[in-house]
């Protein structure tokens, strides 16, 4: 299975169940990974779906509310060093997760590499992804992240980066589904 990742917003009966439940006042608007991980909370309480897999697992069974929002913390730089042809690193800490995934651009190809932390490993250990394929499925994925945190969260869709994630300004790329290999 190559690797790749996406994500299912809720439906509209479990975003009038969840906003119905006011959320807490924000401590901090100004802090991105404070935002990311309760959004990512309150997603939580829905039916959305993340789904991520690679490097010889279909599914690494992320659960929403803290495994997604070790990758959602990273997406920004990622798509900022891989539009720049840079070298990226996202650390899935989550216990249970601990991983860790080094994307290397290499002209219009991304090695991918996945190193474990637990007694899982991964096989193989390296993917390549299209440098356009990968840029894609992150673009789409802050897209439908800040569409469905529009919808349970207003007031946090409305702060950076997430208002111009929903608008499709992730890095002004076409959205494709085009899996990694």
């Amino acid at each position: 299975m190559p690797f790749r990742f996406s994500f299912t917003g809720p439906s509209p009966d479990a975003v009038e169940h969840v906003r119905a439940v006011p959320l807490e006042p924000l401590q901090d608007e100004g802090d991105y990974f404070y935002l990311a991980l309760t959004a990512c909370g309150v997603l939580e309480g829905t039916d959305a779906a993340f789904q991520i897999g690679g490097f010889g697992r279909d599914d690494w069974a992320f659960d929403i509310g803290y495994d997604m929002s070790a990758f959602v913390e990273e997406l920004p730089r990622l798509i900022e060093a891989l539009s720049a042809g840079f070298e990226a690193e996202i650390d899935l800490y989550p216990q249970g997760v601990e991983r860790m995934l080094r994307f290397s651009p290499v002209g219009d190809q991304v090695r991918i590499t996945c190193v474990s932390r637990t007694s899982w490993g991964p096989r193989p250990d390296t993917e390549v992804c299209g440098l356009d394929e990968l840029l894609a499925m992150c673009v789409r994925l802050a897209h439908d992240f800040a569409t469905a945190v529009s919808a349970v969260a207003p007031t946090i869709a409305q702060l950076a980066p997430f208002d111009r994630w929903r608008r499709g300004e992730a890095d002004g790329r076409t959205v494709s589904s085009s899996p990694c290999v």
